[in-house]
């Protein structure tokens, strides 16, 4: 018989994503937990409302293009299976391996571990919908909207509550899941405790336009074709994704640098035009399927960061940690926040589960989970955003390519990618280190990978040239002049 946990009272600031998750699996772990969150908003009545009404000023990118990564639903069907029961009721897609294989690829043989690969495609705020009112529901959870949180409570470093506009309030335990404008390192610097915290940052260099559509009557979701969904035209990518309640989203990262593509784009006849020109998304624009139902949405200054409140194994204060983006985020082109979230919210259960009140003990813990788990993909992000912006600056330029930068794109281009496109065993590698289930870094160091990857771009000369999807980028303007 498993012991009895040691209840903790705990604040969680912020109710976006990570709060959601951390919430629900803190509540269910049997921990009294309160939700401070900024924006005071009711639950609408459904997703469809949520998605036209909600007013989510703390969620830049509430409506902007989503998927719910496998490493997500992974860690859902493990700790609430009730929320993918809710969101299949609300018409989320899911992409099984079967659904993503690609056409060249003959064996469609189910192997061992397939029901693990799959994905759910859903708009952000119904995901966030659908957890709002489960969290709500929760017993030992308690909602407080509108809260005007000022900083935290502390004695010296040792944090026992926060400060609000109404009066102070003691916890437990903080945990400070404010996203990416959360003031806490400013809060966490001013208790001038043992050690100092440290921010790094890295620009992503594009900036993320969404538009969504749901389908016509009588008309259904988008077939992926050999091309899939999405590509990169090197000045520019896009993708379409699946919704939920028969819409789907197009997207585009357009570098932070071209800002006439920018201007461009965000007209939305000459979005129209343009998606029209793309081939992977032939099926995503056919005359009748679909119309409009946002105008295009813009997301900008974005960037890779993160934030250690452990130096040197010294904890910066005890009675609080930070957790989700208001200590590491990445690139949102990548789709990776929803699955760290639920990374952070069950290494934060984990953590409580064998530490309960030491403080220092369930820092120490939060942060190697963050260095074991979540940096990787930091890391993994700023490198490919470095990439692209050298390669973007030299086309622009005029200038020379970064050789290593040039020799990396011609490796996943026809290297890797082939090898995915062909090979049944290494496309479900791709799949699972695309969808956060193994450590970034392991799909290029398995051999496998590596031979075929190596195998096709030694063999390209041998192939059919790459199709092109899509105009160049003077070729484009020219179409729409």
């Amino acid at each position: 018989m498993a012991e009895p946990i040691e209840q903790v009272n705990i604040a969680v600031l912020g109710g976006g994503m990570t709060g959601l998750l951390s919430a629900l699996f803190l509540a269910r772990d049997g921990h009294n937990v309160t939700v401070y969150e900024r924006d005071d908003t009711n639950v609408p009545a459904t997703a469809d409302e949520a998605f036209d009404q909600w007013q989510r000023s703390g969620v830049a990118h509430a409506r902007q293009s989503h998927a719910l990564l496998a490493r997500l639903r992974s860690i859902l069907g493990r700790r609430a299976p009730d929320v993918l029961e809710a969101l299949a009721e609300q018409g989320a897609t899911e992409l099984s391996i079967e659904r993503t294989l690609p056409a060249a690829i003959d064996d469609r043989t189910r192997r061992p571990g397939d029901e693990e690969l799959a994905l759910m495609c859903c708009r952000r705020l119904t995901l966030e919908w659908v957890l709002r009112r489960i969290v709500e529901a929760e017993p030992c959870v308690t909602w407080k909207g509108g809260a005007d949180v000022r900083g935290l409570l502390a004695t010296d470093s040792h944090v026992h509550g926060l400060q609000l506009a109404d009066g102070d309030l003691a916890s437990d335990l903080v945990v400070v899941a404010g996203g990416r404008h959360s003031p806490v390192l400013s809060w966490v610097s001013d208790l001038n405790g043992p050690v100092a915290p440290t921010e790094e940052t890295h620009p992503s260099g594009i900036v993320y336009l969404s538009r969504f559509y749901r389908l016509n009557e009588g008309q259904e979701v988008p077939v992926l074709t050999e091309h899939g969904a999405g590509g990169d035209l090197g000045y520019v990518a896009f993708a379409g994704f699946y919704g939920d309640n028969n819409t789907f989203s197009i997207t585009f990262g357009v570098p932070t640098v071209d800002r006439e593509l920018l201007a461009l784009l965000r007209d939305a006849e000459a979005w129209e035009a343009v998606i029209r020109q793309l081939v992977p998304l032939q099926p995503w624009t056919a005359d009748g399927l679909a119309s409009p139902i946002t105008d295009v949405e813009v997301q900008a200054r974005l960037e890779n960061r993160i934030r250690r409140f452990v130096v040197d194994g010294t904890p910066a204060m005890t009675g609080a940690v930070v957790i989700g983006d208001a200590a590491l985020s990445t690139n949102p082109w990548y789709g990776k926040g929803c699955s760290m979230a639920g990374i952070w919210a069950e290494s934060l259960s984990a953590a409580l589960a064998e530490h309960g009140r030491d403080h220092a003990a369930v820092a120490l813990a939060l942060d190697q989970a963050m260095t074991e788990h979540l940096e990787p993909h930091y890391r993994q992000s700023c490198r490919q955003d470095g990439d692209r912006m050298k390669l973007h600056s030299a086309m622009r330029s005029g200038d020379q390519p970064d050789e290593a930068a040039s020799k990396a794109r011609e490796f996943v281009h026809h290297g890797l990618l082939p090898a995915v496109r062909s090979d049944p065993d290494i496309y479900r590698k791709f799949f699972r280190s695309f969808n956060m289930l193994d450590h970034p870094e392991q799909l290029m160091k398995d051999e496998a990978v590596m031979n075929a990857s190596l195998e096709a771009l030694m063999t390209m000369d041998q192939r059919p040239p790459l199709p092109k999807l899509g105009p160049d980028r003077d070729e484009l303007f020219s179409l729409l002049t």
